[in-house]
């Protein structure tokens, strides 16, 4: 496979991550705005209603084309496959620098840099063991938990992926089993029994972020690597409906204000019209 259409294949499992990722973050919203502005939601309930379940449903959809393993089609698992048989196309080491001294030139290669996520902690473990040793050592704050860097060649950081997605295997599963049974078919046998998929096959919140983000690293890395390029992950203003709602609640209070002086202002006038006087007592 040639390099540019490696890089198609990326930038379309990108683009769908970035999707993914956006209407998994709106959700989030949604669930932190229902708390903080309920009133001002229930002005349009069918609509925010219809649209947290339209979001669900194309999020979820978004990732189940990310991780589909059916044939004749391109995935996460199919940009690490193809990646890994054509490594020619990626420089092993981030850069080469050469220096001069008393007229020898020295080559140094300078390897990839990454900071472990969390998963990724459990196949570095004697170094993250050491660093953060040495991290309490210097007193460094939460030295347990600081975030530990390692240099990697790109033979190691794809190996180091293709262990995220493998572990990954029964999430990517129950994504497969949801999608095919509950929505993207109407399946009969889900429909005629008692069974519940969602039980047997769940899909939880921590479970869709952590697939979101593997497929933004993943993309993201190839992009990278081959167009020297990084790619967004998320729009810039993609929490701008918090400013939406507070409008919205300014609104509320404006209504309210105007109903209190539109009351007044009719009191005022039934008491001029009933001859009242100036303290508003009847003639």
């Amino acid at each position: 496979m040639d390099k540019e259409t490696l890089i198609k294949i990326a930038e379309e499992l990108h683009h769908g991550a970035f999707d993914a990722n956006a209407y998994y973050l709106i959700l989030q919203q949604y669930r932190k705005n229902q708390r903080e502005y309920a009133e001002e939601m229930k002005m349009s309930p069918a609509f925010y209603q219809t649209i947290h379940g339209a979001l669900m449903k194309a999020c979820f959809m978004e990732i189940a084309k990310l991780y589909d393993s059916s044939n004749g089609v391109v995935s996460i698992g199919t940009l690490l496959a193809k990646c890994a048989e054509n490594q020619d196309l990626f420089p092993e080491y981030r850069e080469t620098m050469t220096v001069e001294h008393d007229g020898t030139a020295f080559s140094y290669q300078i390897p990839y840099q990454h900071q472990l996520k969390p998963q990724e902690e459990r196949f570095f473990k004697a170094q993250v063991e050491s660093d953060r040793t040495l991290f309490a050592i210097f007193n460094i704050p939460d030295a347990e938990n600081a975030p530990v860097r390692v240099d990697l060649t790109f033979p190691e950081f794809l190996a180091l992926y293709q262990k995220r997605f493998c572990a990954l295997s029964k999430k990517r599963e129950d994504i497969r089993m949801q999608r095919n049974k509950l929505y993207a078919h109407n399946d009969k046998q889900r429909i005629l029994s008692n069974e519940n998929l969602t039980d047997r096959h769940p899909v939880l919140y921590p479970d869709i972020q952590e697939m979101i983000d593997f497929a933004l690293d993943c993309t993201g890395l190839i992009l990278g690597v081959l167009t020297d390029v990084n790619r967004a992950t998320q729009y810039s203003n993609i929490d701008d409906w918090e400013g939406t709602l507070m409008l919205a609640r300014l609104g509320l209070k404006y209504q309210e204000y105007d109903f209190q002086q539109s009351e007044k202002a009719f009191e005022a006038e039934m008491q001029r019209q009933l001859g009242g006087n100036d303290n508003g007592e009847l003639q």
